[in-house]
């Protein structure tokens, strides 16, 4: 009954937070309206504009350093090396053949540099490493920026492995090609591998590109510039790809890897072009993250005009959703409510939450000088106030419910006391007229005493 009891006061202080809410949106709205009113009638009303806010995408070297790559060659400066800039660290690697670095940016969006290379003797060479080719893997991600200055010939822009074991990034007859070879298991020795990985491009524009190899999913996936190049099976599944020693190459081969034909060569192939951001990760990034760092480059920043007075009463509204709780239970966040109607627990009703956070945040804060924007955001105001109504009314019934049960919990304690009193306590009448009847029996042989004793003591005179 007390746990019922409790029920019933977290649903209520659930639905005083709903109609709360529901003010609050209606509050949004007409914030809302009286700018899109003002904006209609072609006015300028600076309150309307309180404050701007620029709104940059994130660039791609902050993208790639937060899925925290094992080994990252930025190539953006000088040097005679290129310098890890991973998690792993340890990793660096020599610029072979007259590597330049300090060459303008592949794309606008924070890029601070690049890697050129002539086509004839330049490459970067990476030592075998346990973070990178020296031991199998489950998983392994490789991505990379780069912009060709020719796209007829054979040139390998990123390459591991050797003879045997390899995965391979190469440009040929104005094709991008990706492949990788298990020869143990999966590759030319079976016919099998996904060696038809490829896609057209042209020269001097700048691509991202990137390959995924995933032993639990089964699949091996070629991406530019964020969409699948297309796909093939690792064959056999969950199989990690092996340990392969001949080390990396970047802008040609340091030791060698198979092509789409599947031969192979140890030396050349190099690369006439610029390269940059160059990550190895031992993990499979999705698709959306390789979709986010493709868009990323040539992202333009734009200028946001927001209303304060909006901003206020939406973030009013998610503190109230937050502060809606009952005894550590929150219905406007989320959260469930589990009330048991019988002590065996079998009989019990769920109020599930709605989290009102959420919707909160999902309702744009800007533009507020683009009236296709403030429609949105009204249509989606509405979208949730509709949301807010229907959740009070599913926790009025839930509320209904668990009061009904609350009278009839209360009704059956009675029940069950008077059933007790009826085994344990004794009738009041009959135990009276008990009490009388014996007291009368002792008052009685008082009496009887009494005479007695006068009868004895005047016997005992006449004598």
């Amino acid at each position: 009954l007390d746990g019922i009891g409790q029920s019933a006061r977290t649903v209520e202080e659930a639905l005083i937070g709903v109609e709360a809410t529901e003010k609050l949106i209606n509050q949004a709205e007409a914030v809302v309206r009286e700018s899109l009113e003002i904006q209609t009638a072609g006015g300028e009303d600076l309150k309307i504009f309180e404050f701007e806010t620029e709104v940059v995408p994130a660039s791609l070297d902050s993208q790639i350093l937060s899925a925290q790559p094992d080994v990252y060659y930025r190539l953006d400066d000088g040097g005679g090396t290129a310098d890890d800039s991973g998690f792993g660290g340890g990793v660096n690697a020599n610029f072979v053949g007259g590597v330049s670095t300090g060459s303008p940016a592949l794309y606008t969006n924070g890029g601070t540099g690049s890697a050129d290379f002539d086509g004839n003797n330049d490459r970067i060479a990476v030592n075998n490493s346990a973070l990178i080719n020296v031991g199998s893997r489950p998983e392994r991600t490789v991505e990379l920026v780069f912009n060709a200055d020719d796209v007829t010939s054979r040139q390998v822009l990123y390459e591991e492995g050797g003879g045997v074991n390899s995965f391979n990034i190469y440009i040929n007859n104005g094709e991008l090609f990706i492949t990788g070879t298990d020869q143990g298991t999966w590759g030319p020795n079976s016919a099998q591998g996904p060696n038809n990985i490829r896609e057209p491009i042209v020269a001097d524009q700048t691509y991202h590109v990137a390959f995924v190899f995933s032993a639990p999913e089964n699949r091996f996936q070629g991406y530019l510039d964020g969409v699948s190049m297309g796909a093939g099976p690792v064959t056999v599944a969950s199989t990690n790809f092996p340990s392969h020693t001949g080390g990396i190459g970047i802008g040609a081969f340091n030791s060698g890897a198979w092509f789409d034909d599947f031969s192979d060569n140890g030396t050349g192939y190099n690369f006439d072009g610029r390269i940059s951001n160059v990550a190895i990760y031992n993990d499979a990034l999705s698709d959306a993250q390789l979709l986010s760092h493709a868009n990323s480059l040539n992202a333009t920043t734009s200028i946001q005009y927001r209303q304060s007075d909006f901003e206020n009463v939406m973030n009013q509204i998610e503190r109230l959703a937050i502060d809606a709780q009952y005894r550590g239970i929150n219905l406007l966040v989320g959260e469930n409510l589990t009330t048991n109607f019988n002590p065996e627990r079998t009989s019990r009703l769920t109020t599930e939450g709605s989290d009102f956070v959420n919707f909160a945040d999902s309702i744009p804060r800007g533009d507020f000088n683009d009236l296709e924007k403030l429609e949105e955001i009204l249509e989606r105001l509405a979208y949730f106030k509709a949301e807010v109504r229907s959740f009070g009314q599913s926790l009025v019934s839930d509320l209904n419910v668990i009061q009904t049960r609350e009278i009839y919990t209360r009704e059956k304690v009675n029940t069950l006391e008077s059933g007790s009193d009826d085994l344990i306590v004794a009738d009041q009448n009959e135990e009276g007229a008990n009490l009388l009847a014996a007291q009368t029996r002792q008052g009685l042989g008082v009496t009887a005493l009494n005479l007695a004793a006068i009868s004895t003591a005047q016997t005992l005179r006449l004598f």
